[in-house]
């Protein structure tokens, strides 16, 4: 495995790279679009690239308010379309997946994988995982409340801001979904709008790919990612 530094628009890239790699993904980080994470998803993208024999891009966008990151990761993820050898798969988790979403216009990949992706910014609460798992697991709707507002303080610019709204298709996309979530069932809204295929993990919380007790699901969801990628 190596790993290398290089720059784009004045920010961090890195590439984690196995011996021979059959193709790239480019993953955008999660965090609320507010939290410095690129150096936590290092980790998680050696275990990645080790696992599906593809090199991993992990750019450290810039965490300031809408539209500029997902200005940043459009244009990366261009730059990216126009200049690596394929297969390509776009990539991401929770607000690092609603910005891949959002760039995924801007160039189709061969393949899409998201993790407990964002995928409205809307008023809509009338989701059930949105009212089961409101307190005690990793992710609140008072905290995803304080996100979206930092991310987007203007609420007449969230529908633009929001890919499921201005989406009509997807590659074939892999959905990795933490069903103690309150995320989980805008997941399983936009495996249904656009015909993604979702994994659902009983028992995983939201940032289970990070978290020491996230160890079987993390496992799990590499193992069914390198499957999936390799059809």
């Amino acid at each position: 495995m190596t790993e290398t530094e290089t720059g784009f628009q004045g920010r961090r890239v890195v590439t984690l790279a196995p011996e021979a790699p059959h193709g790239a993904i480019v993953w955008f980080h999660g965090g609320g679009w507010m939290l410095p994470l690129a150096e936590d998803a290092i980790a998680w993208g050696r275990d990645l690239a080790a696992a599906t024999d593809h090199a991993v891009l992990l750019p450290d966008y810039p965490l300031e308010p809408y539209p500029a990151p997902n200005a940043w990761c459009t244009d990366f993820w261009r730059h990216c379309a126009q200049t690596l050898p394929g297969p390509l798969v776009l990539a991401g988790d929770s607000a690092g997946a609603h910005l891949a979403l959002c760039a995924l216009p801007a160039a189709r990949p061969d393949r899409a994988l998201f993790v407990y992706a964002v995928t409205t910014l809307l008023p809509t609460r009338d989701f059930g995982s949105w009212r089961a798992y409101r307190k005690g697991w990793a992710l609140s709707p008072r905290l995803m409340d304080h996100f979206i507002e930092r991310y987007c303080p203007d609420p007449a610019a969230r529908y633009g801001a929001s890919p499921l709204e201005q989406l009509e298709a997807l590659p074939p996309t892999l959905l990795i979904t933490a069903q103690d979530d309150i995320l989980a069932d805008q997941q399983a809204d936009l495996a249904r709008r656009l015909g993604a295929e979702q994994h659902v993990y009983p028992g995983a919380h939201h940032v289970f790919l990070s978290r020491p007790e996230g160890a079987p699901f993390r496992a799990q969801a590499l193992a069914d990612a390198a499957a999936w990628l390799a059809r």
